[in-house]
């Protein structure tokens, strides 16, 4: 039995279109100002096999558009703006390729995804959230992604306030070099609660393969749910070195690494940044041989 084929990077691939991208609204800048390359990356993901497109919604959050200097009030209502519009234009693209695709609606820690300790708690994030989810919980979206989660507290707290709505929720971590959260906290055991509460499929994703592959293999072994996987084709270089931009594994070799986890039991895998629409073609050929 195939897997389900999920998309590839947004920032990235727009990167590679020659946008300039930013801290800290980063891929969100290009919703108004060229929408058309966000339906292209739709289209393209779509065409190559994908049966899950996530929305460009990473950074359209009240939060974000707060640290990028509007007021609470505006930030909010930019927010709702953009985010429906990012919703719009995943709606569309599926509309006009005539295909049974589901619209993962994405939200992201509220604070940087590297920064972990910038995290204000849950106190603080429940009001931020809890707007940006409202606004993703669209009758357009099929399910709610909460993705690159970088620790256990705010993925908790996040599912909890997700779990209110009537879609399934996905949670996917980003990993350290160890396969645990990104953090330092415990996957197994974090997953082990979210499983729990009703989250509908747990993962990883914006990791290494080597981090991704050892951290499925212990999700598989304690978890029900479905598994995810969307892990990023950069490689790393040797300890010590600078990473090379643009040293990333090819969609030949990610299909190979894909087939490993799939014999895991991973159920839903696709490719996050550094990768574009041939590493979903690559995993399409996969998934049909």
């Amino acid at each position: 039995m195939g897997v389900i084929i999920l998309d590839s990077a947004m920032g990235s691939r727009l990167e590679e279109m020659g946008h300039k991208l930013t801290a800290p609204l980063w891929s969100a800048t290009v919703l108004q100002s060229k929408p058309d390359d966000i339906i292209q990356i739709h289209r393209e993901n779509i065409e190559s096999g994908a049966q899950v497109i996530t929305t460009n919604t990473f950074r359209t959050t009240p939060y974000a558009l707060h640290a990028a200097g509007l007021s609470g009030v505006d930030a909010h209502s930019r927010a709702r703006a953009l985010t429906l519009l990012a919703i719009r234009l995943a709606w569309k693209t599926v509309k006009e390729s005539g295909k049974d695709i589901k619209i993962a609606a994405s939200i992201a820690p509220l604070a940087d995804c590297w920064s972990p300790q910038e995290f204000p708690g849950n106190i603080i994030s429940r009001p931020w959230h809890d707007a940006q989810l409202d606004n993703l919980a669209h009758h357009s979206t099929d399910i709610l992604l909460l993705e690159t989660m970088n620790s256990a507290r705010e993925a908790k707290g996040l599912a909890e306030l997700a779990l209110r709505y009537e879609k399934p929720v996905w949670v996917s971590f980003t990993l350290n070099e160890s396969g645990n959260i990104y953090n330092g906290d415990d996957l197994v055991a974090t997953a082990k609660y979210l499983e729990k509460k009703g989250v509908s499929a747990i993962g990883v994703n914006c990791s290494n393969l080597q981090s991704s592959k050892i951290a499925l293999k212990a999700l598989r072994e304690v978890l029900s749910v479905p598994l995810l996987a969307y892990p990023n084709v950069e490689l790393e270089a040797p300890a010590g070195k600078k990473k090379k931009k643009n040293n990333k594994v090819s969609p030949a070799d990610f299909a190979i690494w894909a087939d490993e986890v799939k014999a895991l039991g991973v159920e839903f895998i696709g490719a996050c940044c550094g990768s574009d629409h041939t590493y979903i073609k690559a995993l399409s050929d996969l998934n049909n041989s």
